[in-house]
């Protein structure tokens, strides 16, 4: 008896390597190992979700937070936000069991791994301040840390904030303009 349409599109297929809990807790632990500093959750499920495609956000969820009772995952707060970093013996785990992770599992995670602190170090590295001087009279500084800031002159919160979202967004392309027209020759 075949399934109808109604049972056919109740079924969910995954592709891809990991499918059992223990597989993403090995997976979990294998790419927290990578990690040079705590990070949060939400910085894990992007980590692990570029590494396959067999399992879903519940089943990471429900992976990772049994680890940290059994002591293979620390979890700390620091400026009110929980992070999370891989223990001694999630290590220990982690050099048992990491071939039975498949080899292009993790590949993806070192990848996504680099791929995640190059941009946690990046989001550290840009800040933003508006300081306001009187109605319609504001200045938005904007730097990229030991390579440029740049003050900008505003008249509305509406403005600053829009330098601010787009400078964070693509402080390097503006460097790169900047350094640009900076160095270009001009007329005497």
């Amino acid at each position: 008896m075949s399934a109808g349409p109604k049972e056919v599109s109740r079924i969910m297929i995954r592709y891809g390597f990991i499918h059992t809990k223990e597989d993403i807790k090995f997976l979990v632990l294998f790419a927290m190992d990578l990690l040079p500093f705590p990070v949060t959750f939400e910085t894990v499920v992007d980590l692990i979700t570029w590494c396959d495609d067999g399992f879903g956000y519940f089943e990471l969820s429900e992976a990772f937070y049994e680890m940290i009772p059994t002591g293979h995952i620390d979890e700390s707060i620091e400026n009110g936000a929980k992070l999370y970093a891989i223990t001694d013996k999630g290590r220990e785990a982690t050099r048992i069991f990491e071939k039975q992770l498949p080899y292009p599992v993790r590949e993806a995670a070192q990848r996504s791994a680099l791929r995640v602190v190059r941009q946690i170090r990046r989001d550290a590295a840009i800040h933003t301040s508006v300081t306001e001087h009187g109605e319609h009279d504001l200045t938005v500084r904007m730097e990229m840390e030991q390579v440029f800031a740049i003050e900008m002159a505003v008249v509305s919160h509406e403005q600053a904030t829009m330098l601010e979202r787009t400078f964070k967004a693509n402080a390097e392309a503006i460097y790169q303009k900047l350094l640009g027209v900076m160095t270009q020759e001009y007329p005497d």
